[in-house]
């Protein structure tokens, strides 16, 4: 039993990169606002919520936003879209 446990690979390539993203966006956050952890996960939350848009697609977003790079999203994007919409104008004008 124990050894089946040990031997999962729980963290893929591509789930390492969305989770790397959103700790990455929840920091981007914290640093803006001055706020905590989990007031930036909530606030992540509400704006995926408000938009339609998927954590991960949001939290992915924000990081490209904030870094001034379209690698990530591309400029049309509804996830780009939204994370401007509620992050570009108070932050990065």
């Amino acid at each position: 039993m124990m050894e089946s446990l040990t031997t999962q690979n729980h963290f893929t390539p591509s789930r390492q990169s969305t989770s790397r993203a959103l700790d990455t966006a929840i920091g981007i956050l914290v640093g803006w606002r001055r706020c905590s952890t989990h007031a930036a996960f909530r606030e992540l939350i509400s704006a995926s919520e408000r938009h339609g848009i998927p954590i991960f697609a949001l939290a992915s977003a924000l990081v490209s936003l904030a870094s001034v790079s379209d690698d990530i999203e591309s400029p049309e994007s509804p996830a780009r879209l939204a994370a401007e919409k509620e992050w570009a104008l108070n932050y990065l004008i």
